[in-house]
């Protein structure tokens, strides 16, 4: 019983996964413009963060693909998908401001709705964010890298 359990939810992640990349390359087609002090070629991309370093048990990514206006964020572990999200963003000077529209049922009751407010830096072919939920203490500090 429990492998049938494991194969329904790997089939339920997949699912979850396909509508996530349907609801984003809809939302491409719907982009708006970005008013920003850098250039937008900076932040749109696919990135994968490499500080702070993923710990714990399996191989882990977490991948996030932004374009004009709207962004998808994916955490893996072992090729499996853990969680996803995605949404709109905008840019005003150094910050960089996501709006959650979607996600994986793991991530939507604690990120649906909400903001996350980072301050952006880039050296090179890496983005500095530090910043977190609107109207929360939790600080993330991440270093990201551009895969395309």
């Amino acid at each position: 019983m429990k492998s049938n359990r494991k194969l329904t939810d790997k089939k339920f992640y997949l699912v979850t996964v396909a509508c996530l990349a349907i609801m984003f390359c809809v939302s491409v087609s719907f982009s708006t413009d970005i008013n920003s002090s850098y250039s937008p070629d900076q932040i749109i991309g696919v990135w994968k963060q490499v500080s702070p370093e993923l710990g714990g048990d399996g191989e882990q990514d977490k991948i996030k693909i932004i374009t004009k206006g709207h962004f998808v964020w994916i955490h893996t572990i072992n090729g499996d998908i853990v969680m996803s999200l995605g949404g709109e963003y905008s840019i005003d000077g150094d910050t960089y401001i996501e709006s959650i529209r979607y996600g994986a049922p793991t991530n939507q009751r604690i990120a649906f709705g909400r903001r996350v407010i980072y301050k952006v830096s880039f050296e090179g072919n890496r983005k500095h964010i530090i910043g977190g939920y609107e109207n929360t203490n939790r600080v993330f500090n991440e270093i990201w890298e551009r895969v395309e």
